[in-house]
């Protein structure tokens, strides 16, 4: 039996214990019926638990002793040379939009690729950053080359479709023409 399984069933035993100590006790009827009803309902409980591990012919699975990892937050975006080594960054905090391309005089962009090796591969406004709702979005404005994203969880990458958003994750990187920016 596993120790969740073992731990359901001593919390049915302990319903049942209160429920008879309440009983027994010197209370008013009204008290003694709600703690008795509270008593069968932990114990009701319990042997549900029991009963659907029991059925399925195994266990409950084990309770993880670590707690669970919050996912990070995304706090700025990082330049990779060929070798995945940072080259620049761009801080995100207080951020809520940030236009991808190249400074070419007329316009103003956020983050400015007019000086990576790719430069020819990359529009004048190539993509948008947007923040909404606690997290960060990715959206192509409809370059000639595009961009791709390679997801942190699976390392796929995903070639995104014109004006169409995309959700990002920590440690996803963004293909812009042959650049690659990482989330950090």
């Amino acid at each position: 039996m596993s120790r969740y399984n073992l731990y359901t069933a001593l919390m049915g035993v302990v319903g049942v214990m209160f429920s008879v100590s309440i009983a027994v006790g010197d209370l008013s009827i009204e008290v003694k019926a709600l703690l008795i009803t509270f008593g069968a309902a932990v114990f009701a409980h319990s042997a549900w638990i029991l009963y659907r591990a029991s059925s399925a012919g195994t266990d409950l699975p084990e309770r993880s002793a670590a707690p669970e990892l919050e996912p990070q937050s995304i706090s700025k975006i990082t330049l990779l040379n060929s070798n995945g080594e940072s080259i620049l960054s761009w801080e995100l905090y207080g951020r809520t939009a940030l236009v991808i391309g190249k400074d070419v005089g007329e316009n103003h962009v956020d983050i400015d690729l007019s000086e990576s090796p790719y430069a020819a591969m990359i529009d004048v406004e190539h993509a948008v950053l947007n923040y909404a709702d606690g997290n960060w979005y990715v959206e192509d404005l409809d370059s000639k080359n595009g961009i791709s994203l390679r997801k942190a969880a699976n390392s796929e990458s995903y070639k995104l479709s014109s004006l169409e958003p995309c959700k990002l994750d920590f440690g996803d990187v963004i293909e812009v023409g042959m650049c690659q920016l990482k989330l950090n």
